[in-house]
């Protein structure tokens, strides 16, 4: 697989993006057997990916998918696998392991955590390698800290930055400005306040913040918005969400058994 597509898997499987309610994690793999909503799967350490069906779900012990069209013949039990699909509009997926491969399904054991990498309250998205990411945090009567973004939204950013050398950070202080840039702007100017602070991910000498504007310009803050939708379709294309396959975009069982699974 391609350094960006592991990237961005390891990306939606942190413990942030995870589903924490376990009634709201088995509703969304109802949704997309319900709603037959096709799912990019891919197989450990390779980058070709294969559309697929959830056929069916087993009390929590097994879900059933469709062999995908050009799927290797031969699978061994316990290879580890990700399935990624759009629902409602965000992209949703699980890691899992196939547990055998019968003659027009796969059966996959049931995930232990579904993860979604879109919120809808706060949709958020990270910049390229390529993308300017460097962020300037003006405090009232503290210095200047310099950080890294981590993602953004059209709300806000989150910030890898050095622990401030006078006063540390505090969630709901408010913050002068972020002075940052996206992709082709200017220099962005936006007034915040620091919604929470997390002293254990970046190290003794780091921490993470995540920031929310506050009444932001205008028109920076729809630069920002059209540069979240930007890097959305990017993260599709580079998923495969939505998009063909190797293959034919039908499964290749479809003929046989559609019409009877379609009516369940």
């Amino acid at each position: 697989m391609t350094e960006q597509i592991h990237d961005m898997r390891r990306h939606l499987f942190s413990e942030r993006f995870r589903v924490t309610a376990s009634v709201k994690a088995s509703g969304i793999l109802e949704n997309v057997w319900r709603e037959h909503i096709f799912c990019t799967l891919w197989l450990d350490d390779q980058s070709q990916s294969y559309n697929t069906l959830l056929l069916n779900i087993k009390s929590e012990s097994e879900l059933h998918i469709d062999v995908p069209l050009n799927f290797p013949k031969q699978i061994e039990a316990g290879l580890q696998v990700t399935v990624l699909s759009r629902v409602d509009g965000v992209i949703s997926g699980f890691r899992s392991q196939i547990l055998r491969q019968e003659e027009s399904d796969i059966v996959l054991h049931y995930p232990d955590a579904i993860y979604q990498l879109q919120r809808r309250q706060l949709f958020r998205v990270p910049p390229t390698v390529q993308d300017p990411d460097e962020v300037e945090i003006y405090r009232q009567g503290a210095l200047m800290v310099s950080g890294r973004m981590q993602d953004i939204s059209a709300g806000g950013i989150r910030i890898m930055s050095r622990c401030p050398k006078d006063l540390p950070f505090q969630p709901s202080e408010i913050l002068s400005q972020l002075v940052f840039k996206i992709r082709d702007s200017d220099p962005l100017h936006m007034p915040a306040v620091i919604r929470f602070v997390d002293n254990h991910v970046a190290g003794a000498t780091g921490v993470i913040l995540g920031v929310e504007f506050q009444n932001p310009p205008a028109a920076d803050q729809e630069k920002v918005a059209q540069y979240v939708q930007t890097r959305d379709r990017e993260i599709l294309r580079m998923l495969g969400i939505g998009l063909r396959s190797s293959g034919k975009q039908q499964p290749s069982s479809w003929g046989g058994k559609i019409k009877s699974w379609w009516k369940s």
